[in-house]
């Protein structure tokens, strides 16, 4: 089968590689910035892809879940399943950015959605775990890129007030016109923003490598800084069940031999999601 596969210098190339087996066919998969974070460090021969929908083997469209916590253990207790040791173990196989992918677990795919903006269960999913820390009221999103958007799109759904800022002017939205009650940071290096619009008391939730904690700061106005990571397979069935209700941002959608164009506009920042289909 044809897939996207890693050279030895990290570099994504279209190449032929053995099919699993069992297998299920991918109808697309979108391309997350955290795949492009592996780019040059990922082992040769991987193959990425995580936003990935499937036609199951009863016919239907799933969204696969791309980590499985053990659900039992202390740290799956009490919410912190992302850091599972079971939960880094893969489940889609060898990657989505392929033809097939092993058969795997996934949710049920909502009938109204196309693949391409079905491929967004799973980015959902990983924002409505991490909305749950977020308190509620005036919200400000650092980072307005796709993920961002997404945050935007939950909260104000719950009845927040949500402001979004961004390095790039063109893709800001509403300013801030005061403190907020909380903030979340959806880009590298966006924590001094977080901490300089939320209130004494207020939530800082970490959704990126935001850099450097100033802990001065969050002991002096007694802040809360929380991380998230990723989805569990509870919020990847509520993001199934949320996304047709949601006004999303419209792809690019491409095949698979576009790889590198779909990546290139990504990287520019004329796209804010790129997803691809075999």
């Amino acid at each position: 089968m044809r897939a996207i596969v890693l050279d030895r210098d990290g570099r994504p190339a279209i190449a032929d590689v053995p099919a699993p087996e069992p297998s299920l066919a991918v109808l697309a998969c979108g391309l997350c910035g955290s795949d492009v974070e592996k780019l040059g460090h990922a082992p040769a021969g991987t193959v990425l892809g995580h936003e990935v929908v499937v036609r199951s083997a009863a016919g239907t469209r799933e969204a696969l879940i791309h980590h499985r916590p053990c659900g039992a253990c202390e740290r799956c207790r009490t919410g912190h399943e992302s850091t599972c040791e079971q939960f880094p173990s893969p489940t889609i196989v060898p990657g989505g950015f392929a033809e097939r992918v092993g058969a795997a677990e996934g949710v049920a795919v909502d009938e109204s959605l196309d693949d391409a903006t079905a491929t967004m269960v799973e980015p959902l999913a990983c924002v409505l775990r991490g909305a749950e820390h977020v308190s509620p009221g005036r919200v400000l999103v650092v980072g307005n890129g796709f993920v961002g958007r997404l945050f935007t799109a939950v909260l104000e759904l719950r009845g927040d007030t949500v402001f979004a800022v961004d390095s790039d002017p063109a893709r800001a939205g509403r300013t801030p016109d005061g403190p907020v009650d909380a903030a979340v940071v959806c880009a590298n290096g966006g924590l001094d923003t977080a901490l300089d619009a939320v209130v004494p008391g207020g939530t800082v939730l970490v959704f990126a490598d935001a850099g450097a904690l100033p802990a001065d700061v969050v002991y002096r106005r007694e802040l809360t800084v929380v991380g998230s990571r990723s989805a569990t397979p509870e919020s990847m069935r509520a993001a199934a069940t949320l996304l047709p209700r949601l006004a999303v941002p419209e792809p690019l959608v491409l095949p698979l031999e576009r790889f590198d164009e779909g990546l290139d506009r990504f990287l520019r920042r004329e796209v804010l999601k790129v997803v691809f289909v075999p």
